[in-house]
Formats: C-alpha cells, structure tokens, sequence
C-alpha cells in the first residue's frame, strides 16, 4: 500500500471550495489525468454517488467507476475507484483558514494498480519511488484547483 499526504490553501470561501471538488463533473477542469466525468446514479451527491471517469494514464486511456464512500458537506469527501486500473482511495478534508480553506489529501493506493498504470519501468521502482511520482502529480493538479479557484 502506498499513501501520502499533501495540502493546499485556496483563497476562496470553504463552500465555494468544497462545491466544488464535491461535483465530480469538475474533475477535468483541475485534474490532468482526468478527460471527462459523468454521474451514473441519481439524487445529490452524497454516500454511494458513483461517477464514471475516463483518464488518460502513462499506459493508455482507462476507465475508472468511483464511489463517493465519506461526505460530509464542507468537511469530509472520500472517493474510492471501484472498478477499472488505479484502486485509490483519496480523503479529503476542508477546514476553514485566516486566508480561506484548507483543502487536505489523504492518499492510498494499491502498489500493484499503480505498476499496471505506468507501465514496466514501475515493475523495478520502489515504493518511495512512486509515492513520489504519484504525489508530485496530486500537487500540481492542486495548485491547478487551487489557481483556477482563486481566478475566478
């Protein structure tokens, strides 16, 4: 298992910022790996919504179903991929800051998803090797959340 952490403060107002990383819809605004996104259950988001994904990864185009399995408006959101390659679980957590909100990621992954998705050279990497990759690209796609919130 591979986890980390990492975290950003967005000068924006705690519900702007929960809202919006609570619409899985707005994943490919902030997400680089992630080309588009639909809600496949119905009602508002909460325990049990699930999305389809598709994500273009170092190994090709996947397709990942993931289910919102912790909600707690504006304080907790926790998505799990359910089917398809990638099996995180990302936490994340939203607490209010003198200049905003801050936006907190709890990472897990599964070591063996992760060689699938990046291919051979992974086979001989070790774990810190990719905590670290994957980490870096969860800290650009926060800083890119976290500009595009602060534009708008």
């Amino acid at each position: 298992m591979i986890t980390f952490e990492v975290s950003v403060v967005i000068e924006k107002p705690l519900e702007q910022v929960f809202g919006f990383v609570a619409a899985g819809e707005n994943g490919p605004k902030w997400n680089s790996a992630v080309k588009s996104v639909r809600k496949i259950s119905e009602g508002p988001v909460n325990v049990g919504t699930k999305y389809a994904m598709m994500r273009q990864l170092p190994s090709g185009s996947a397709e990942n179903t993931y289910e919102v399995v912790e909600y707690e408006e504006n304080k907790k959101l926790s998505i799990k991929i359910i089917s398809g390659p990638t099996p995180f679980l990302y936490r994340y957590s939203f607490t209010p800051s003198n200049k905003g909100t801050e936006l907190s990621l709890k990472a897990e992954a599964e070591k063996e998803g992760l060689i699938e998705v990046l291919g051979t050279k992974a086979r001989v990497a070790p774990e810190f090797v990719l905590r670290g990759f994957v980490k870096r690209g969860v800290e650009e796609n926060l800083q890119t959340l976290k500009s595009l919130l602060e534009s708008s």
